[in-house]
């Protein structure tokens, strides 16, 4: 297990530093420069341009460029373009504003999915399975931001409750109990528009699967010899099934950041989808890379928790990547 984890993290390691290479190379390179930008300012001059320049070391050649950025990152000393904050400090405030909306989506998605796609293959053809099938790809073609515009009309309307935001503006100084309330109020409604679309196409693979699995020779025999349904569908099916949703589910952690960009944009969430795309507009490049290099980390870690969860799933495979038969 020992030897395992060592060379999974040698693999990783040398993984991110190639993708560290790559990303900072395809972001220095765009068009465009970050002292372009306040320049659009009349009373910027040459001077302070070259200024700038020079004080975000985008004077010197381009490695040496790549290796103080790093040196600054894991020293924590690299600061952004735009307000001069320490980038960290702010991927770090963003990452918790993020982290409430990404669970209450994840479970909301995992945990209604699987029971909706798993009904439906074993139901196949019947009322309920056209049903689903129906609004799963009316959820599937409907955008995410005209849903959550009328969600937003209808809470507003109906119900007259602030829904935009981390929190209602201006009751900071209410009661603990109003202000736990009021932020899961606010956590409930992006993290379920988040989820509609989630839930529609993970329920379609789980039908899918499903269906296939169920077909197998083993399935046929398990249910000739008398077991229960329950049992052969959820005990013996449903783990061969599962299989596929393993690399699913540990690629879902970089939905951290990149997942919620509309969504966290529309309901003015201060979050990391919003962070990186206020990064873009001001060419930040800081904050840009330094989201690239975190969203690369969770990458990595989450297909770690895939090889890990495929051990749990499926005991054939090793731990060094071979299948026992």
């Amino acid at each position: 297990m020992a030897s395992f984890f060592g060379r999974n993290l040698v693999e990783k390691l040398i993984t991110l530093f190639f993708i560290s290479i790559i990303s900072f190379g395809v972001v220095m390179l765009a068009p465009g420069d970050p002292s372009e930008v306040d320049p659009m300012n009349p009373k910027f001059t040459k001077e302070d341009v070259e200024r700038l320049r020079k004080a975000f070391d985008l004077d010197k050649p381009l490695y040496t460029q790549y290796y103080l950025f790093y040196k600054k990152l894991f020293t924590n000393t690299l600061k952004s373009y735009k307000d001069n904050q320490p980038v960290l400090k702010k991927i770090y405030e963003r990452f918790l504003n993020s982290l409430p909306l990404f669970i209450v989506g994840t479970l909301l998605t995992w945990s209604l999915a699987f029971p909706l796609g798993i009904h439906a293959a074993i139901h196949r053809q019947s009322f309920f399975d056209r049903s689903t099938t129906f609004f799963s790809y009316l959820f599937i073609s409907l955008p995410s931001f005209f849903l959550a515009y009328i969600m937003i009309i209808f809470m507003v309307k109906v119900f007259n409750v602030p829904v935009i935001g981390i929190q209602t503006f201006g009751r900071e100084s209410a009661g603990l109990w109003y202000l736990i309330n009021d932020r899961i109020w606010h956590v409930v409604l992006p993290s379920v528009l988040s989820a509609i679309a989630g839930i529609a196409i993970l329920s379609r693979y789980v039908r899918g699967q499903m269906l296939e699995v169920i077909e197998q020779d083993y399935v046929r025999t398990a249910q000739a010899k008398g077991l229960p349904k329950d049992i052969v569908y959820y005990k013996h099916a449903l783990r061969n099934a599962l299989l596929p949703f393993i690399t699913m589910f540990g690629l879902i952690i970089p939905g951290l950041i990149g997942g919620s960009v509309i969504i966290e944009s529309i309901f003015a969430w201060p979050g990391m989808g919003r962070l990186g795309y206020e990064a873009i507009l001001a060419r930040d490049y800081p904050v840009i890379l330094g989201l690239n290099f975190v969203a690369a980390c969770l990458v990595l870690l989450g297909t770690f928790v895939s090889d890990l969860l495929y051990m749990v799933a499926d005991p054939r495979i090793s731990i060094y990547g071979e299948r026992k038969d």
